[in-house]
């Protein structure tokens, strides 16, 4: 579950996510800047309820950008893999540039990304790439996969959230085109079908698996069913959610994805006991 999903500190969200059964969290760079915990103080906290940190997230303005400003960003970039080397985590979230002035030009961002994946490489940690459905150029799994594939990088990977994948016009049938193990990380959200600003859908109507209009089952089924065996995780931004207790909202959460592990049992997508998070 993704911190940003609850309300309240980031040792109350540690606690509750840890309480309600789940296996790692999703940590937001903003969350451990507010906390006054240091990534070792909070890595330990995380161990000792029981939690990896699965991914840390998240990093902007990362590619489609000039090369002056590239030097820029690899120096923040290697600043936040600094921070998660302390926090005992591998895997960083990058998001698609959303600014007007980002650069169309495909092989550029792939370049930007493999460069970002030899930084990480040094450490041994993983950069997971997400296209947001306000992105500018890249806003589509379709497009994330694509620039993916061309940075050729194994340390640069796909990430897929259910929320973005509708959001961008796109379904479960993109997923099925992708080569086997090609998602690194999957990031479960349902939400109610509307029709306004996609920024301000996504950062206030997000609910979880069950309680939207979204066909959450059939992207996650695609992605299992072609091999993947990571996290299925709630990154959520519902103001709604973050008033109340945040025990309260992890504990639905929780109840949320074994509900939807129990669909995937029954469709025979997966085997009981084969799903962990």
């Amino acid at each position: 579950m993704a911190t940003v999903s609850l309300g309240g500190s980031l040792l109350e969200k540690i606690d509750a996510i840890g309480a309600a059964g789940f296996d790692g969290l999703e940590l937001l760079d903003d969350d451990l800047r507010k906390s006054g915990m240091t990534p070792r103080e909070c890595a330990r906290r995380c161990a000792d309820q029981g939690l990896t940190i699965d991914l840390y997230q998240p990093f902007r303005r990362a590619e489609g950008v000039s090369a002056q400003e590239f030097r820029g960003v690899l120096t923040r970039f290697r600043g936040e893999l600094d921070v998660m080397r302390a926090l005992g985590a591998d895997a960083i979230l990058v998001v698609s540039n959303t600014d007007a002035d980002a650069d169309p030009s495909r092989d550029l961002t792939a370049g930007q990304l493999a460069a970002l994946g030899d930084a990480a490489a040094e450490h041994g940690m993983t950069v997971m790439f997400e296209a947001l459905a306000w992105g500018t150029h890249i806003s589509r799994v379709a497009d994330a996969w694509d620039a993916v594939r061309r940075a050729d990088h194994p340390n640069v990977t796909l990430v897929v959230d259910t929320f973005h994948l509708y959001a961008a016009g796109e379904d479960a049938s993109v997923l099925t085109g992708l080569p086997r193990d090609a998602v690194s990380f999957l990031q479960v959200a349902d939400a109610p079908w509307l029709e306004m600003d996609v920024l301000q859908w996504s950062r206030n109507h997000r609910c979880f698996p069950g309680e939207g209009e979204f066909d959450v089952l059939g992207p996650v089924a695609a992605v299992v069913a072609s091999g993947y065996r990571g996290p299925l995780s709630l990154e959520i931004f519902n103001p709604g959610y973050r008033e109340r207790p945040a025990a309260e909202i992890a504990k639905l959460g929780a109840d949320s994805l074994r509900h939807l592990v129990g669909e995937l049992e029954r469709a025979g997508t997966i085997v009981p006991g084969d799903a962990h998070r």
